[in-house]
């Protein structure tokens, strides 16, 4: 499967900026790139808008989604409200027939259960430029207020935002009918041993080819 995730705002578009200075743009890169690394370690393809503290049009975030022939994309942001009592995760999509309404309903669930966060539900809109411009099925995180002082504070703790990203990844991954481990222990598997070295570097680049990237020829 082909994911886009798409990280809000960046360089000179911060998004939401929270009271003691927090940008959207930074957290929503911080989570996405862990999201990011927890797909590819479950050997799931993941192509992304930025990297660092970057700026794209939303033009360009579509237009990239759609010529890398993406199955999902994935829009990570903070919300933002004049009112910083404000606190709660809300997932947007374009209409009630998109295919991804139950794994978003899932995210919602989700990430209100592990953040202790209200659940402010599955909103819809047709005038979002992600979701409207895009080919493929695809959804927008809002993962929290980050005009809410407390939600600002925990956005600095990493093991809040560890959380967060656990809670995302392993959503997405169950959609797809994977699981999201995570247990610090590395499992190596040998497919082969061979007395002629290009029979070991033949099966070697097959492995790479089908994704397998920590792949490696050693002696015994």
């Amino acid at each position: 499967m082909k994911w886009y995730l798409d990280f809000g705002h960046g360089g000179k578009d911060p998004g939401a900026v929270g009271p003691t200075n927090l940008k959207e743009s930074d957290t929503a890169l911080k989570i996405g790139m862990i999201v990011k690394e927890n797909l590819e370690n479950a050997l799931e393809k993941v192509i992304t808008t930025r990297e660092n503290d970057k700026y794209y049009s939303l033009d360009y975030r579509t237009k990239k989604a759609n010529s890398e022939n993406s199955d999902y994309f994935i829009s990570i942001h903070l919300n933002s409200a004049t009112n910083t009592s404000a606190k709660g995760c809300e997932i947007w999509l374009y209409d009630e027939n998109s295919i991804l309404k139950n794994l978003a309903n899932n995210l919602c669930n989700n990430l209100s259960d592990k953040m202790n966060t209200p659940n402010r539900g599955v909103k819809y809109s047709k005038k979002l430029s992600v979701l409207k411009n895009t080919k493929m099925p695809s959804l927008l995180i809002e993962v929290d207020f980050i005009s809410n002082k407390e939600v600002e504070k925990s956005l600095r703790n990493d093991i809040y935002l560890k959380n967060i990203t656990y809670t995302i990844s392993s959503t997405l991954l169950s959609f797809v009918n994977k699981d999201f481990v995570d247990d610090k222990v590395f499992y190596r598997v040998c497919i082969g041993s061979f007395n002629n070295k290009d029979n070991a570097v033949n099966l070697k680049n097959e492995a790479i080819s089908k994704g397998f990237k920590d792949t490696y020829i050693y002696t015994t």
